[in-house]
Formats: C-alpha cells, sequence, structure tokens
C-alpha cells in the first residue's frame, strides 16, 4: 500500500505516514501535520457503513459532544478507497493527550465527572441522529458476534445467561440507543480538563449500560493495575462519573442494574478478542496471565470488582435528572 499516496490524497505536502496504532481492526497513523489517518481493509468494514459512522460523528458535534471530526479529500470525499483493499479516512487530531491513570492532576474525580458528563451528553444526542448502524435484538442479541468464536460450553452457556438477563430489561429511549460501544479512556483525550472522544467505528444502537461498563472496565483495569494503593477508586469513580452523567441524561435503576451484566459481557468480548489476535504459541508471560485470569473469573462468575450495584441504587439519587 502506498502511503505517499494518502497524504497527497489530503493535500499534504510534505511529512512520512508514521503508524501510530496497528489495532485489532485497523491501522492508524499521523504525520507531522494535524490530521489522523484511519485505513480499515475491505474485509472489516463497507462504505456504507463507514459513511453512517461519520455521519454519526458529524451529529454528535452538531449537538455539542466534543469528537474528532472527519476531513475530507481533495476529491471532496470523507472516505477514500486506496489500492484493492483498503479504505482510509482521515480525523481532525484531537487536542490534548492520552489519558495517564498515574498522574493525579489528570486522573481524578474531575476528570470522572466529565467523563460521565460527556458520556451523558453523547447518549442525549443520539436521540436526536438517524443513521444505519448495527442494532442489538432480543432475537438478534449476540451483536458483539461472540458465540462461533467461544470454545468453551462453560463460557458459551455464560454469556448465553447474560443475554437472557438483558431481554428482561423494556427497550425504552433512556436505556436503549446509539453508543459509542468501545468508550474506554483509550479512546478519549483531555486537554486542560477538557475531553475529545474518538474511534467510533463499533458504534451501534445498543444499550447505553454498555458503555458506562465498557469505561469502568478499562479505567478499574489499569487504576488496580497501576495504582493498586488507592483501594476508594471504584467508590469515587462511581460518585464522580455518575453525577457527571446524570447532568445529561436519565439514570434510572435498571440502567445500573445493567453495568454489572455488561462487565461480564465486556469480560468474555475481551477474553475472545485476545484469543483471536494474539499469537497463542508465543504468549508473553502478562498474556498468558491475562488469558488464564479471565478464563477463571470468567467460567467462576467472579464479580468483576468490589463494587456494590444494589448499594449504589440505595444510596444514589436518582432525581436529580437535568
Amino acid at each position: 500500500m502506498n502511503t505517499d499516496h494518502i497524504l497527497h490524497l489530503y493535500g499534504c505536502t510534505e511529512g512520512t505516514l508514521i503508524p501510530i496504532n496497528d489495532g485489532f481492526h485497523n491501522t492508524v497513523y499521523t504525520s507531522n501535520g494535524k490530521l489522523i489517518f484511519r485505513v480499515s481493509p475491505f474485509s472489516r468494514r463497507n462504505l456504507e457503513d463507514i459513511i453512517n459512522e461519520l455521519a454519526f460523528i458529524k451529529g454528535l458535534w452538531e449537538n455539542g459532544v466534543p469528537v474528532s471530526l472527519p476531513v475530507e479529500s481533495l476529491h471532496k470525499k470523507f472516505v477514500e478507497p486506496i489500492g484493492r483493499n483498503h479504505f482510509v479516512v482521515a480525523f481532525e487530531k484531537a487536542k490534548g493527550t492520552p489519558i495517564d491513570v498515574t498522574h493525579t492532576e489528570v486522573w481524578n474525580h474531575d476528570l470522572f465527572y466529565r467523563w460521565g458528563n460527556v458520556m451523558g451528553r453523547m447518549h442525549s444526542a443520539g436521540k436526536k441522529i438517524n443513521v444505519n448502524r448495527p442494532i442489538w435484538t432480543v432475537h438478534q442479541p449476540d451483536l458483539l458476534n461472540l458465540f462461533p468464536k467461544i470454545n468453551s460450553e462453560t463460557i458459551a452457556e455464560k454469556y448465553k445467561q447474560l443475554l437472557m438477563q438483558l431481554a428482561k430489561f423494556p427497550l425504552t429511549p433512556d436505556l436503549f440507543g446509539l453508543i459509542h460501544n468501545d468508550f474506554h479512556q483509550g479512546n478519549i483525550f483531555v486537554d486542560r480538563g477538557l475531553l475529545t472522544i474518538f474511534d467510533f467505528d463499533d458504534s451501534a444502537y445498543h444499550w447505553f449500560a454498555y458503555d458506562l461498563a465498557t469505561s469502568f472496565y478499562h479505567a478499574y483495569w489499569q487504576a488496580t493495575s497501576y495504582t493498586p494503593e488507592n483501594t476508594q477508586f471504584s467508590r469515587d469513580y462511581w460518585e464522580h462519573f455518575l453525577r457527571g452523567y446524570q447532568q445529561e441524561h436519565t439514570l434510572s435503576k435498571e440502567l445500573i442494574q445493567q453495568i454489572p451484566i455488561f462487565l461480564k459481557i465486556r469480560e468474555i468480548f475481551l477474553y475472545i478478542l485476545f484469543l483471536e489476535k494474539w499469537n497463542l504459541d508465543n504468549l508473553q508471560e502478562w498474556q498468558e496471565y491475562t488469558l488464564t485470569n479471565l478464563k477463571n473469573n470468567i467460567e467462576s462468575g467472579k464479580p468483576y470488582s468490589n463494587v456494590d450495584f444494589t448499594e449504589i441504587i440505595d444510596n444514589f439519587d436518582l432525581s436529580e435528572i437535568k
């Protein structure tokens, strides 16, 4: 693939594309300028899928959600084919830097509040946007397409039981709608307290609680890994995150009840993803530990964290809705 051609498509006469993230589904490049380039194989994305993703992003921006916007090529296109096998999309480079969980001037109560607030704003804004994205239904609940990849009967049964629990919840506008679907701190930049969200290629019509669960899952994972002495992290996170979320979107008992279900679903998703993408014949020590730990926790049904969500429901004032 000729990466120089990508630069020329967007009027960049100088610089070199530098890969910054060879992800599970896309390769992301930067240059000396202010653009980020995402290259996706045809096998992973089709043109209509990408166009609808970008329409969601634009709609969020129009409704006051801070996102990294797509940029037109010199041909006035937001999606350009590259060679015979790939699409490229350029985005404005998000302001600021990645979130560092060890930096207390960034990783603190204010961040958790803003994180929840921008998520609530996104969930509310999504109700005003009509795009064609994948959708969870009672009849096709495996939106993440995990069942074909699960090679453990025990894990498959656990996953089935979790999806059956979701079928009991009403599909109301305060519980279900357009979500990011991969909303962890790796897809957020922070600039003097202000957040910018990116990486919407997995966006879908799904349960709002999945975004909340995903955010906490990865925040808790890193916080307990890098700052294990902070034993109050979970309590602090949810207290401030939910207050921020509540200012922009309805926070209900049912939504909070779904969070532990989706924490387990996220755990299964990551386990299957790692099995699929890692070299199982040459695992690093931390990878082997991670896979073993995930498998044991899923099969045993061990709660992901020490959070008592019933206590959150009992103690949190669910009436403070904007």
